[in-house]
């Protein structure tokens, strides 16, 4: 008995066997996987790595310890880089497309039929008996892996604020009046922009996904079986999702109990600056602008035009020292007379150097970890968005009054003068960006310990997307917001609408009748007179009645009778003749006036 409890206690207390499936994106990406990981072996349990690798041109060296890993990918070198030409030009800002990620969606499905497809691959989930799968939700393959392999608890996660996809599968109201995607964030609320988010909406549930899971389900059935599950199904019972991102810095929006904030999770103390870094930090007269695009946006792929008005804008505050992580430093001809107080950087700590109270503001294309980083460090950030989240990250801080928005194609030095200017010549910048600082310290529940919790409640009680899927996840946008119900009550309108028509028009047809009749019972006075010459008519010929004949000529029988009717028939002569004419004169005369 003694052995049975110690074999439950030990079951209880042991760590969990955790297996990730991760999309190899960008170098942030696997900056958070790292993080997630180190916190999770922590609190004792083990993690084994699946990576997809979809941009070969990121390196995936972790400093947590991972037990297992295996990777898949494309078969022919920068396969990813070819097929996305945003991260080569990404100051040139296109029309806004009517979907989000579409080249991402079909590179996305030739890689997860490369997985399904791989033997070995599904082999070494099976021998990993894992308690939790975590899987990047992008798209569904780490779903339809683990399902396969007989993974009994599924979770997910996005290096990045909520996508559109996974509002859809959680079954979240998405009301096109009032909100963008994250992608394309921008509703000034005007008939024009609730116009074209519903057309997206629209496209995206009727058109694009079914097509994309349609995709999914016949790779994966291909090689599991008709009775697979579908995508959309798979992807609707996942128990949790997490979000790299915190509820401090996003815009309110109906949310799900399934859905878990842990963006800023891991964060670190500040270490000590090199020498250097504080040398430029004394320097400076009110203090220092950090200024970087992180990893993804090499300086050689910002235009030499646009390089020079950054240059030329922060001439005007000699008062402040720039500090530019600025690659490629020896091949560069830019000239940088006379701008001594830009500092060129090759390689800057981020999150140290926003840590320090010298920092007065961040020139940032707003990644989500730097989002984070400069909202747990309460720095103003300048935003220049350039693809994927960061303008929504972007408008996020715009909301929350600690930060300016300049567009991409629009960075003169005007305009940088201008917002710069605002950023720190105002203080409300920096006071509202203090303010969030606090609120995300003093949060009740910290990223770290909300994600490591609900890892272990969700792997110790399978199933909690029984209890957590809103009714949204299994309805379309159409009866989700009523639109049976909408239709109903327009043709019922139609048809009440329709019959008043009706009897209106009916009663109008009978109110011209009516009339018509009230003018021959008022006639004119051309009518009267056809009238009193019918009358004259009746008359004449009433001489001529059987009647008559019979009174005038009583008594008489035989010859006399027939005598006696002749006679008054020529007596009667002219005015059966004057009858005659009047007959036809009254016959003119009603034809003419009726």
């Amino acid at each position: 008995m003694r052995l049975v409890w110690l074999i439950v206690c030990l079951k209880l207390t042991a760590g969990l066997n955790v297996l990730f499936h991760a999309s190899v994106i960008g170098q942030s990406h696997i900056s958070f996987l790292d993080t997630a990981v180190n916190v999770l072996a922590k609190y004792g349990h083990s993690v084994d790595m699946i990576f997809a690798v979809y941009n070969d041109m990121v390196d995936i060296r972790f400093t947590a310890s991972i037990r297992r890993n295996y990777t898949y990918g494309y078969s022919e070198k920068h396969y990813w880089k070819n097929r996305t030409p945003h991260l080569a030009n990404p100051f040139i800002k296109p029309p806004r497309p009517l979907i989000d990620l579409k080249g991402f969606d079909l590179l996305a499905i030739e890689l997860c039929k490369i997985g399904i497809n791989d033997g070995n691959l599904l082999e070494f989930i099976k021998e990993g008996h894992y308690d939790i799968g975590i899987t990047n939700d992008y798209e569904p393959c780490g779903t339809i892996l683990f399902k396969a392999a007989g993974v009994p608890v599924v979770a997910s996660y996005v290096p990045t604020p909520l996508f559109f996809s996974q509002v859809v599968s959680a079954g979240l109201p998405m009301p096109t009046s009032v909100y963008g995607t994250t992608l394309y964030p921008e509703h000034d609320g005007s008939m024009y922009d609730k116009t074209f988010h519903l057309i997206r909406s629209a496209y995206f549930h009727y058109v694009w996904y079914p097509f994309i899971l349609k995709s999914y389900d016949q790779a994966s059935r291909a090689k599991f079986g008709h009775d697979f599950p579908s995508a959309e199904e798979l992807e609707r019972n996942i128990d949790i999702v997490f979000a790299n991102s915190n509820e401090i810095i996003e815009q309110p929006r109906p949310i799900s109990h399934k859905i878990k904030y842990i963006g800023g999770m891991g964060v670190k103390k500040a270490k000590p600056l090199s020498n250097q870094l504080v040398a430029i930090l004394e320097s400076s007269q009110k203090g220092v602008v950090l200024f970087s695009f992180g990893t993804q946006v090499r300086t050689t792929a910002i235009p030499v035009e646009i390089r020079k008005n950054f240059l030329e804008a922060f001439k005007h505050f000699p008062e402040y020292a720039f500090i530019w992580k600025y690659d490629n430093l020896t091949e560069d001809a830019l000239d940088f007379g006379g701008a001594e107080n830009v500092h060129r950087l090759e390689w800057l700590p981020q999150t140290d150097l926003l840590k320090d109270h010298r920092v007065k503001l961040f020139i940032s294309h707003m990644g989500m970890n730097s989002f984070l980083e400069t909202s747990e460090s309460g720095v103003p950030v300048l935003s220049i968005p350039l693809f994927i989240d960061q303008q929504h990250n972007s408008q996020n801080a715009a909301f929350l009054e600690m930060g300016l928005i300049v567009n991409r194609n629009e960075i003169t030095v005007e305009n940088l003068v201008k917002t710069l200017k605002k950023l720190l010549g105002e203080r409300k910048y920096g006071q509202n960006a203090a303010k969030i600082a606090k609120l995300i310290r003093n949060k009740p529940e910290q990223p770290e310990e909300v994600f490591v919790k609900w890892i272990e409640f969700a792997a110790n009680h399978p199933g909690l997307h029984k209890i957590f899927n809103l009714p949204g996840a299994e309805m379309g946008p159409f009866l989700y917001y009523s639109g049976d119900v909408i239709v109903f009550i327009l043709l019922i309108n139609f048809i009440v609408g329709i019959t008043i028509f009706t009897i209106f028009a009916i009663f109008c047809l009978l109110l011209t009748v009516f009339a018509d009749v009230d003018e021959l019972i008022d006639p004119t006075d051309g009518q009267r007179n056809a009238y009193e010459s019918i009358r004259k008519l009746k008359k004449c010929l009433d001489k001529v009645d059987r009647k008559r004949v019979q009174r005038v000529c009583e008594g008489k029988k035989g010859v006399e009778r027939d005598k006696c009717v002749l006679m008054y028939t020529h007596q009667i002569m002219p005015t059966l003749k004057e009858c005659v004419e009047n007959t036809k004169s009254a016959a003119r005369r009603v034809h003419t006036e009726l």
